[in-house]
């Protein structure tokens, strides 16, 4: 849902509008009455300097009352604060103005300041101080709301982080389970092809904690992992097992996957699925407008694992990672997953 962007209420925008108005007009009326007005030249820049001091105090009045604490209520704390600036900003241009008008009477042969002049300076100064105040509490209600929405990104983001790593630690005894069971039954099978998967699953498990620690890795990399875990299934199986590598590898460059997600397609393929001479398996790797497809036949199993944990994994962290949707169908005759390949940052 699109979060509303603050701003004034409309009743306090007519508000201040009719009393910046009257405020002009009395300013005008006053400044009629003056015999001698400030001519130009010199004081024209020094009255832009009290202008710019004025400014300068409103600013720090009211991010000073704004840190401490004078209200309950936030709403309250700014009404303070800004009605406080105001009155510090109106102090000081009377007495900058002041000092201004003796210079003048001095320098030029102007009247002094008689009381018109000050009540003449209350009013600038009033009308300013209230400018200056608004416009300053305008930005600070700005940083506030901005500060806000960073926060609420760096909380959704911490979240995010805290999932994927509750995931990634899902990965260990996962990985773990599925390659014991497959070494359980290649000892008995074939020592020497279990002496090689053992030594490919250390490779594997090494792969895993160089990158526990991240959230995305080339995409390059973990193909080529997934290769050599194929080569031990494919030995494995002989000719029960079957790998069409379709893949376009240029489709790689500049694009991430989570750690983990080919090898634990695969091995939802080969847990899910009966492989021998009667019902061979045959996998396949595709890329295609940013996609990584495991696509295989299917052969279920009589007593088929329901649990899904390796693909609910998957669908998790790329959730938490980028929103992306993995595609899955499920046919008939065929079963495939497509992971979207990410962008780098």
């Amino acid at each position: 849902m699109k979060e509303a962007t603050p701003r004034l209420p409309t009743g306090l925008q007519l508000v201040l509008t009719l009393v910046m108005a009257t405020i002009m007009y009395g300013v005008i009326w006053v400044s009629s009455q003056f015999r001698y007005p400030p001519g130009l030249g010199w004081s024209v820049i020094l009255l832009l300097l009290i202008t710019y001091v004025t400014f300068e105090s409103v600013v720090r009045s009211q991010n000073r009352l704004m840190q401490q604490r004078l209200a309950k209520g936030l709403g309250l704390q700014r009404v303070l604060a800004v009605l406080g600036s105001v009155v510090v900003g109106m102090v000081v241009y009377m007495i900058l103005f002041y000092g201004f008008k003796w210079i003048d009477h001095w320098v030029d042969g102007s009247e002094p300041p008689y009381p018109q002049h000050m009540v003449m300076a209350a009013l600038v100064g009033l009308v300013y101080a209230v400018i200056f105040a608004f416009i300053q509490l305008g930005i600070n209600w700005r940083q506030q709301y901005f500060e806000s929405q960073l926060e609420n990104e760096r909380f959704k983001s911490e979240i995010a982080q805290a999932n994927l790593s509750i995931l990634k630690n899902q990965l260990d005894p996962h990985f773990m389970f599925n390659s014991f069971n497959t070494l359980y039954y290649l000892i008995d099978e074939d020592s020497e092809l279990a002496r090689k998967f053992l030594k490919n699953v250390s490779t594997i498990y090494r792969y895993i904690l160089q990158n526990n620690d991240k959230a995305l890795i080339p995409a390059r990399e973990e193909y080529e992992m997934a290769r050599q875990y194929l080569a031990v299934i494919q030995q494995r199986y002989e000719g029960c097992f079957t790998l069409v590598d379709e893949t376009d590898t240029g489709a790689f460059e500049q694009r991430d996957v989570p750690p983990l997600v080919l090898q634990q397609l695969i091995e939802n393929a080969i847990k899910h699925n009966r492989i021998d001479e009667d019902s061979p398996l045959c996998l396949s790797l595709t890329t295609h407008d940013g996609y990584l497809t495991v696509k295989n036949n299917r052969n279920p199993k009589r007593e088929e694992a329901t649990g899904k944990t390796g693909l609910k994994n998957i669908e998790k962290r790329y959730h938490y990672l980028t929103g992306q949707e993995v595609k899955i169908h499920k046919g008939a005759g065929e079963f495939s997953v497509s992971v979207p390949l990410i962008a780098n940052a």
